[in-house]
């Protein structure tokens, strides 16, 4: 395995794992809606939301550096 090889399963265990916060967030939020909990913050939610976004550009500029080279 080499180190692009390596860096890409990084990228997407770190994507993976951003996305599922998220997910998390908004489920929370949902039941918080129909009443079962606490709702997350909206400025963790946009954080959590940044973040997987930034996560997936990064996973998917290293995927198209690695086809290229």
């Amino acid at each position: 395995m080499t180190g692009a090889d390596h860096e890409l399963i990084r990228l997407l265990v770190q994507a993976e794992g951003a996305r599922s916060r998220l997910d998390a967030l908004l489920s929370q939020r949902e039941a918080a809606q129909e009443g079962r909990g606490l709702s997350p913050k909206p400025s963790e939610i946009d954080r959590a939301r940044e973040m997987a976004e930034t996560a997936e550009r990064l996973l998917n500029a290293h995927a198209r550096t690695a086809r290229t080279a």
